[in-house]
């Protein structure tokens, strides 16, 4: 496996958090990719792959008809580029035989400097990139056999012409999403911090972000519970030792938050990532998939 990652330039942050390539061989047929509080621009340099809609997703993958997306009866086919906003889901992936992608990590109001669609069209959702960033599938033919500098050279030039002149985040959306992405706060203290009202809060976290501050801040909860479940030594009992670590009210709540942002129980997390490792918490690699 090769992966390498790219720190922004300043003029990128903070929209952009980090510039990625990989090249791999997949550990599994499939992934289970896990929500967390980043929206993710990725550019697909291998054979195409299928999203898949997880059962009882509500609204899984979108894209259907669109350049580089197709929707197949195993799901839908990404063959060039595309844009995950914030999920509240997990999403599966089939993978090729071999993975190259070039990409960025986005924060949650991060897209809102490249484009003038509202980010709520794009949560919970994956949508061709050029619905988003019109020309972006074009970097595929030129970073074929580019070499790292070469494809993050090109990913932030591309960027870089398409960030609005001028424009600036709104310092209480940045502020709330660094806060809720650290800890668990009640949105009306988190409100109150930042002198404004609640209601203020939702309104500029959906305009930003295209989502609510309490729902991101399950998001984000849930995704420090699954860094700390992926980093239990063996033989713990996760139930238990999670609780104490998170910030849920018992362990029954645990237990069914845990299920429905992952689909696993924590039982056959835990087991899944030991077998592969802890880099894998959040990209869980999986033999198959059920139906």
């Amino acid at each position: 496996m090769f992966y390498q990652e790219c720190p922004p330039p300043p003029g990128l942050q903070p929209f952009v958090t980090q510039l990625w390539l990989v090249r791999a061989e997949p550990r599994a047929r499939y992934e289970k990719i896990l929500p967390g509080p980043e929206a993710h621009l990725i550019l697909n340099l291998s054979d195409p792959y299928r999203l898949i809609s997880p059962p009882n997703r509500g609204d899984g993958p979108d894209g259907s008809g669109e350049t580089g997306m197709q929707e197949t009866s195993r799901g839908t086919e990404v063959s060039t580029g595309f844009y995950a906003g914030l999920q509240r889901s997990y999403l599966i992936s089939e993978n090729p035989d071999q993975l190259f992608n070039v990409g960025a990590r986005l924060t949650p109001f991060g897209m809102a400097a490249f484009t003038s669609l509202p980010p709520s069209e794009f949560q919970n959702r994956v949508v061709d990139a050029e619905i988003v960033l019109p020309g972006f599938s074009n970097l595929r033919e030129s970073l074929a056999n580019a070499e790292p500098d070469q494809a993050f050279a090109a990913l932030i030039h591309f960027l870089q012409q398409r960030l609005k002149p001028g424009y600036q985040a709104d310092p209480r959306t940045e502020k709330a999403t660094q806060i809720l992405a650290q800890q668990d706060v009640e949105i009306n203290v988190l409100a109150k911090d930042l002198g404004i009202s609640t209601s203020t809060l939702e309104r500029i976290m959906i305009r930003d972000c295209g989502t609510t501050a309490k729902a991101y801040s399950d998001v984000c909860r849930f995704n420090r519970i699954v860094k700390q479940a992926a980093a239990l030594p063996k033989g713990s009992v996760p139930g238990r030792e999670l609780l104490h670590l998170a910030d849920y009210y018992d362990q029954p709540h645990l237990i069914r938050t845990f299920k429905r942002f992952s689909g696993f129980t924590l039982s056959e997390y835990l087991q899944v990532v030991r077998n592969y490792g802890a880099e894998y918490a959040t990209f869980v690699p999986l033999e198959e998939v059920a139906g």
